[in-house]
């Protein structure tokens, strides 16, 4: 009969134990900047495949955008604390303009075998866009929606609502949701996208004056400094 001593450290060797497999197991596993850079390169590799299947040029493409999503309905997701979550699977939209409009080309990655799958094309005109928001449903998903004059809207779940995990690690509530929504690329695309609705394909005109703006101005200030 064991005695409650020996009990106690049997118990103990065997938390050890289990200790030492998952942390064999996840050695290998990559860090979350590890992973924001192998998805840096997930989308280079889009690009180019993008710009190859339109037959694209460098100087054909005006401006771009990317979004990226969890590919629902089925995916594993993980985050480290106060980060945004990543996933298994994702639903990539990349967005080119072009002086005759838009190209649109979604894709699904696999994130863990590096495979793009499930490819789809779609163009159209600079006055087909209607709206573009990104709306947040009751239970706290962030939903992305692009609305043209024809067809049905382009909704796309970039977020999930938040877990009881989330709301006990962050500092608010949506603060998974919020680094999620940063890293997914929707500032950008937004900035983008709302701009080609508001103005149409002037906005492209209008956009590269506004980049020379601060520029001129810094010259100008350079110039003054060294008058």
């Amino acid at each position: 009969m064991a005695r409650p001593l020996d009990s106690g450290r049997i118990l103990l060797a065997g938390r050890q134990a289990a200790f030492d497999r998952w942390k064999s197991k996840l050695a290998n596993r990559p860090d979350d900047l590890e992973m924001a850079r192998w998805l840096e390169c997930d989308r280079k590799a889009l690009m180019e495949q993008a710009m190859g299947l339109y037959r694209l040029r460098r100087q054909d493409v005006l401006a771009h955008a990317f979004i990226e999503a969890p590919a629902t309905p089925s995916y594993d997701r993980a985050r480290i604390k106060n980060g945004p979550w990543r996933y298994s699977k994702y639903k990539i939209l990349l967005f080119l303009l072009t002086k005759d409009g838009v190209r649109q080309y979604t894709v699904h990655l696999d994130f863990q075998k590096a495979i793009f799958r499930s490819r789809a094309r779609t163009n159209y005109r600079y006055d087909a866009f209607t709206s573009v928001q990104v709306a947040q449903t009751d239970n706290g998903e962030n939903v992305f929606e692009l609305t043209l004059t024809n067809g049905d809207p382009i909704k796309v779940k970039v977020t999930d609502p938040p877990t009881d995990v989330t709301k006990h690690e962050d500092e608010t509530p949506l603060g998974a949701s919020q680094r999620t929504l940063d890293t997914a690329g929707l500032d950008n695309a937004l900035h983008v996208l709302e701009g080609v609705a508001a103005e149409g394909k002037e906005w492209i005109t209008f956009e590269r004056q506004r980049e020379k703006v601060p520029l001129a101005e810094v010259s100008k200030a350079v110039n003054a400094i060294f008058a």
